[in-house]
């Protein structure tokens, strides 16, 4: 640990630095998430919250902006305003260059004399990571306080990185200044209630885990569909697309939980040691890369572009447990459909003992809008006659739990108490982008399929798994 002299201790005390708190990011999740955890005293009542931006508000202009977020946020929430009046007396705006060296010397300032736990958000575009560690680390703000047992931790938004290349250079940055228990890379995804749900999904429940291999597995398919288009993001979109956007993060560290290793030790360190592990097997079979019609006209698009806003892919995983098990992975921007569903496939029977329709036995963790697990499997048809037909179980997180919190509640009360079991670490970041610089250089040149919008997408999305004889499950 490094440690920070301190004149005196205010271990009870923390100090949250949002920079960029300005922007949508902080405006529309981490201010309400904030807020929601501090009504309910998820939050330490010695807590201060500094907004870091370079527009000229000031505490009472900043509170005007931000309260119609997070009443937007919490629309279904009876929000009081006396609540609201109480946590914006923890809100200090600062009107301040992060890249001014000067402006970093302000906010040391700021605990000089006291050893506090400060958490320093980056919600600023990824271009910024590496000027805002360098200054943290020149000012001596990445220091933790051994002695009193205090923190300094910096969380950063995905995407972490471009490639492979820029990845590790951002890593090097990062931990030439922190340690690796210093850093929480966000993937909001590891924060929602249906994704870490799997964990105790396959390991806490003997029936499912003793046959999740391929002996009893026949395929896999994780679809990520969204039914809006890039919206105001068209330069950052053309310069990234759907593969960077979603499946270096979000699908590949689905597919981890779901297909890794039983961990030793239900533990944030080896419980991603496994996920790395998982991450490090995968190989590319087949890709498919599409774009929608009329992305070209998007604002800040080049009308040239080449960008894919689809993808569907086949992969395998080589190990034991996975060898010759197809995963599918279908997502896309301007579909048909809003929806997220991760499908386990088992192998069928022969249907030959059996007259009627059967599709088989599919597990599904439907991880938005509905929030659920299905389960489809054989049945007997009413009736004098012996024919089976698909019947379908499923659990709603409404039915059971109401309403569920936003994962940046999850996430931000994670990175308060030190927990990284859903953050991604440095080894998985970089073996995500192994996989995905290869199909980048395999795609580049090629020309993308075109797809109507509020389509399924391209129809060649369809022959990719049409020719396994299999479909895509919904």
């Amino acid at each position: 640990m490094v440690k920070n002299h301190c004149i005196k201790t205010k271990k009870d005390s923390l100090h949250i630095f949002v920079f960029g708190a300005t922007g949508d990011l902080a405006h529309k999740k981490l201010f309400p998430s904030l807020f929601n955890l501090y009504r309910n005293m998820r939050l330490d009542k010695d807590i201060e919250i500094f907004a870091i931006g370079r527009r000229d508000y000031t505490d009472s202009s900043f509170e005007a902006t931000l309260t119609p977020f997070i009443k937007a946020a919490l629309v279904h929430d009876h929000i009081k305003e006396e609540e609201l009046t109480k946590f914006f007396l923890k809100i200090h705006y600062l009107n301040l260059d992060f890249q001014n060296i000067g402006d970093m010397k302000k906010i040391k300032a700021m605990s000089d004399s006291d050893c506090i736990s400060q958490i320093f958000y980056l919600a600023v575009p990824p271009a910024f990571y590496a000027i805002i560690s360098k200054n943290l680390e020149t000012v001596g703000l990445n220091k933790q306080c051994e002695e009193h047992n205090t923190f300094s931790r910096i969380v950063l938004e995905k995407p972490f990185g471009t490639d492979l290349k820029s990845a590790e250079s951002l890593n090097k940055v990062l931990l030439a200044g922190f340690e690796e228990r210093q850093i929480y890379r966000i993937d909001h995804y590891l924060g929602k209630e249906p994704v870490q749900n799997i964990f105790s999904f396959r390991f806490a429940n003997n029936i499912f885990e003793n046959i999740w291999s391929n002996k009893y597995i026949d395929s896999i398919q994780i679809q990520l569909l969204e039914d809006i288009g890039i919206e105001q993001r068209g330069a950052f979109y053309d310069a990234t697309g759907v593969i960077i956007d979603v499946f270096q993060n979000h699908i590949l560290q689905m597919l981890a939980i779901l297909t890794m290793n039983k961990p030793k030790v239900f533990d944030e360190d080896h419980i991603r040691y496994e996920k790395n592990s998982l991450i490090s097997k995968i190989s590319i079979i087949d890709t498919i890369k599409g774009q929608y019609e009329g992305y070209k006209e998007e604002q800040n698009v080049d009308p040239q572009s080449n960008r894919d806003t689809f993808v569907a892919m086949k992969l395998h995983i080589n190990s034991r447990r996975w060898k010759g098990i197809p995963v599918y992975i279908k997502t896309g921007k301007m579909l048909d459909m809003k929806k997220t569903i991760i499908s386990v496939v088992f192998k069928n029977i022969k249907k030959e003992l059996f007259r009627g329709q059967f599709n088989g036995d599919i597990l599904s963790f439907i991880i938005q809008p509905d929030l659920g697990i299905k389960l489809n499997f054989a049945g007997k048809v009413p009736g004098m006659d012996y024919q089976i037909t698909d019947i379908q179980m499923e659990y709603k997180y409404s039915d059971y739990f109401g309403e569920l919190k936003s994962e940046y509640e999850k996430l931000l009360t994670d990175c308060i108490l030190g927990n990284q079991m859903n953050f991604t670490r440095t080894d998985e970041i970089e073996s995500s982008w192994r996989i995905v610089d290869k199909i980048e250089k395999e795609v580049k040149d090629k020309k993308p399929l075109m797809y109507k919008q509020n389509s399924s997408g391209p129809k060649e999305a369809q022959d990719l798994i049409k020719k396994d004889n299999r479909y895509w499950i919904l």
